[in-house]
């Protein structure tokens, strides 16, 4: 029996080893590590990347309209008439001691036959070269909107992963405190069924220690759902398995330096996306109105022409080419351009109001959320006021209690007092995370 008992311990030990639960082993993750994570996997941001990378290609796409013009058309066919000839007498010339020549109307014709046609061009654009620069001006606009729009991902993506990064740090702290929380109403249950046994305190004093070490423990409880939520969500924000196992560095978390007014209204007006976003719209309904303009300009382009017949007729030419100018001009279109360019110009005096608008909100968002940001630590101040009274008040009561100066119920309606502050000072931290996220949010940050 001595024998079995020593080696219970042993495997005991290697039980616990192996029954140790995964996130035991959870590697550590930095919000700098989560924020990084997320810019290179995030799955929004990778289809934005990939949106300007079509964007891009548009672009490239529109340089080649600059290039000469390749075309070939190939057509076999089988004549259902016969082709021909036909020679006037003295057509080619009435010459001495010879006569005419011919010297009578001759008619000169191919068998029907199936033959070939090839038909080439290469055209080299000139009057639409300007044409072609502002689809170029254009497409490079649509690749900068790409890029905005890669940006606003970013900052939302950013926004995002602060925020739950932030509550999963608090949701930790609120657990912590529960666990100190719970240790010690456990221990106070112990000692006051002591007591109940020794007939110092009643048993409904025993029933209330029950009953809020009870209500500890389920709200110990209900912490792991959002806590374990929240994990999967920042693990999806970091573009890898949801379930992936990690925990969370608090001291990473660092308060973040409120600036001024008119500097946060500085830096949103010039990094946030929406302005940029409403600035492209000016650039491209400028451009959209002049491209719609240059189409009132005729197409003038080199041509270089060539025709080849195979099999066809052999009384035609097989081997026509020539250069020269080929030029379109629609002469009259019922009033369709003017009108075209009219709506392109209010498109654009639209645009131009919509950057105001947008400006004007950004504005009023900085403003709004760097109030909330001084809310938010005005409130963790007093929080932590309250907490630190219900702390001493506690420490008081439990001394009173000690020395059977106060009753037990004194005791645990203190540690009822305590645990609320204890929930409004882990409600604040977060309210004061949240708020600092959505500033650097505003205020166009990347950090």
């Amino acid at each position: 029996m001595r024998h079995r008992s020593e080696q219970l311990p042993r495997w005991f030990i290697l039980l616990s080893f192996l029954c140790i639960p995964a996130y035991s082993y959870a590697q550590v993750t930095t919000l700098r590590e989560a924020l990084d994570a997320a810019a290179e996997h995030n799955r929004t941001i990778r289809t934005a990347e990939l949106q300007r990378e079509r964007a891009a290609q548009d672009l490239r796409i529109a340089r080649t309209q600059r290039l000469p013009v390749f075309s070939l058309t190939t057509l076999a066919s089988q004549p259902l008439t016969q082709l021909g000839v036909t020679l006037e007498q003295g057509s080619l010339g009435v010459y001495p001691n010879v006569g005419p020549i011919p010297g009578r109307t001759t008619t000169l014709e191919s068998p029907l036959r199936i033959g070939l046609i090839f038909y080439g061009t290469v055209a080299q654009p000139l009057t639409q070269q300007y044409r072609i620069g502002l689809g170029v001006d254009l497409a490079r606009v649509g690749v900068d909107a790409a890029a905005e729009q890669i940006r606003t991902k970013r900052q939302s993506t950013n926004n995002e992963v602060r925020r739950v990064y932030y509550g999963i740090v608090q949701a930790e702290d609120a657990r912590h405190t529960l666990q100190s929380t719970v240790e010690f109403l456990e221990q106070l249950n112990r000692e006051t069924r002591q007591n109940v046994v020794q007939r110092v305190a009643l048993q409904a004093d025993l029933l209330g220690a029950d009953a809020q070490l009870a209500q500890a423990r389920y709200e110990l409880l209900r912490l792991d759902d959002p806590i374990q939520t929240q994990k999967q969500q920042l693990n999806r924000l970091m573009g890898r398995d949801v379930d992936t196992p990690f925990t969370v560095d608090p001291s990473s978390v660092a308060s973040v330096e409120l600036v001024s007014l008119e500097d946060a209204y500085a830096m949103a007006l010039e990094s946030r996306p929406e302005i940029r976003l409403a600035k492209l719209q000016v650039r491209k309904a400028e451009l959209e109105r002049r491209v719609k303009s240059a189409e009132r300009i005729p197409d003038v382009s080199l041509s270089l022409t060539a025709l080849k017949t195979a099999n066809y007729s052999s009384v035609l030419p097989d081997n026509i080419t020539s250069v020269g100018f080929q030029g379109t001009w629609d002469v009259f279109d019922w009033g369709r351009k003017r009108k075209e360019i009219e709506a392109r110009r209010d498109a654009e005096q639209q645009a131009a109001l919509d950057v105001k608008e947008a400006e004007a909100q950004v504005r009023i968002d900085v403003a709004h959320q760097r109030r909330r940001v001084l809310e938010a630590r005005q409130e963790v101040e007093v929080a932590k006021t309250l907490q630190a009274t219900g702390k001493e008040s506690l420490r008081v009561v439990r001394n009173r209690y000690a020395q059977r100066e106060a009753l037990l119920s004194d005791v645990l309606k203190v540690q009822s007092t305590l645990a609320d502050a204890d929930h409004r000072v882990v409600e604040a931290l977060m309210n004061l995370a949240s708020a600092q996220a959505d500033f650097d949010k505003a205020i166009g940050s990347e950090r």
